[in-house]
């Protein structure tokens, strides 16, 4: 299970596993200025040496940008573009740190700024963003259109549109809103948009090739083309290509050392590779970094996997501290809790937060949460029905398609189970740990 930020401002990650993203966590590239993360140096030390003196890491661009524009606003809050330009640049920095504080400062800077001067379009593509982030879909989408009509033009206030449609469900008028956007731009946020879109409907090939051309956009900062190329480096290895998945991932860590999602990319290689040791220190590393509740949940499915069930149960508590301060800050969590809860929790909370998920965006996740919700309360012809649902765009995501077999082999669809799990397993067998090892054990006594 993977925590899901369907944000533009944290770049997490949408859909169980991670594996890759919506386009709304790759829109953040063309809503805010740029900065590459500022890696947390390492604590641990041999005992046996004295620690050397730690060289000291510069401030991050975005970090000097919003304090030099903090003191422009203090001491004019009436400068429009002051306030503009604070506020998207607070909403990079929530996706450099994934610090959910930084939501209150960011709204007020561009709410201040759209107050100033409501014709300018851009404070309102970071509203958006910030919405989404919160996954208040519904207000993003009237915030969006409200960009589009100030900005036809701009591709990124038609992101906004496609993003919240997405997370809706309303897929259709997603792929509409998607058109129109391509038609005003073929940035990086278009051509991201675009191949989620198509990875959500199966079709992994034209994902794979419109991410190819997100990457290679010119003028992209490091943090947003190694961004992209961790989403390339994923379809590659869905599509069947680890050497170059692999190759990818180094390559965006040339560009962001220490890149958690470029991290967690190789750490489900380790984990395919049945290398537990090495996917957690690389779980490990990126969670270290930036403390996304997906990386902590991964670890804890590796250590689970491993035998070592005190540090699984210990990395499964934060992680759910840390989705719980999401929650406290403002964030809708329903169906990131939802899937939490079912997997290492209550199952029974687990589904009334996947239903109250689904009643509010009926997307194929969500109904994948209620699926499995199910399922871990043993009432699997149910599950199936949900099942059915989750799967109906096509798509390959082998954590949906791993819920989807167990599912079925419960339900007693052999047929159905092997397909599935089969799929999950060659789409990527490193999508989690314990489902990983879960599939296998199923596919092994449904037999041939």
């Amino acid at each position: 299970m993977g925590f899901v930020l369907a944000v533009a401002v944290a770049g997490g990650a949408c859909g169980p596993a991670s594996a890759s993203a919506p386009p709304s966590a790759v829109g953040a590239a063309i809503q805010s200025p740029a900065a590459g993360l500022s890696p947390k140096p390492s604590s641990s030390v041999p005992t046996s040496t004295p620690a050397p003196l730690p060289t000291p890491r510069p401030v991050s661009p975005t970090r000097q940008a919003v304090e030099r524009l903090t003191a422009a606003v203090a001491a004019n809050p009436a400068d429009a573009d002051a306030q503009r330009d604070l506020g998207l640049a607070l909403t990079q920095l929530i996706r450099e740190t994934l610090d959910p504080t930084l939501y209150v400062p960011a709204e007020d800077a561009l709410r201040a700024s759209d107050g100033l001067q409501p014709d300018d379009a851009r404070p309102l593509v970071g509203l958006g963003g910030l919405q989404l982030g919160k996954h208040r879909f519904a207000d993003a989408l009237v915030t969006g259109k409200r960009a589009v009509l100030l900005a036809p033009t701009l591709a990124a206030a038609h992101g906004v549109v496609v993003d919240s449609l997405v997370e809706l469900g309303r897929y259709p008028e997603a792929d509409a809103a998607a058109a129109r956007m391509f038609a005003v731009g073929d940035d990086l946020g278009t051509y991201a948009r675009v191949s989620y879109l198509k990875e959500l409907h199966g079709d992994l090939d034209a994902a794979r090739a419109a991410m190819a051309g997100a990457a290679v956009q010119p003028g992209l900062a490091p943090e947003n083309q190694a961004f992209a190329l961790s989403l390339l480096a994923n379809l590659e290895r869905w599509t069947g290509d680890p050497d170059g998945a692999r190759a990818t991932w180094e390559r965006a860590m040339t560009l962001v050392p220490e890149h958690p999602p470029s991290l967690a990319g190789l750490g489900r290689l380790a984990v395919a590779a049945g290398d537990l040791a090495e996917a957690a220190r690389l779980f490990g590393r990126a969670a270290d970094v930036i403390p996304l509740p997906e990386y902590v949940i991964a670890l804890g499915e590796i250590q689970a996997a491993s035998g070592d069930d005190k540090a699984a149960k210990a990395s499964f508590a934060l992680a759910g501290a840390e989705i719980h301060l999401f929650q406290a800050n403002g964030v809708t969590v329903d169906l990131d809790l939802a899937l939490f809860e079912a997997d290492h929790g209550d199952p029974t909370r687990a589904l009334g937060l996947a239903k109250a998920a689904y009643a509010e965006t009926p997307t194929v996740r969500a109904a994948d949460a209620v699926a499995w919700a199910l399922h871990r309360l043993g009432r699997d012809e149910q599950a199936v029905t949900w099942s059915v649902k989750a799967l109906r765009l096509g798509s390959r995501d082998p954590l949906l398609r791993y819920h989807a077999g167990a599912i079925a082999a419960a339900a007693g669809d052999a047929r159905a189970a092997r397909h599935d799990l089969s799929l999950a397993l060659a789409t990527d067998p490193g999508f989690s740990a314990t489902g990983a090892a879960e599939a296998t054990r199923l596919l092994a006594a449904l037999g041939s």
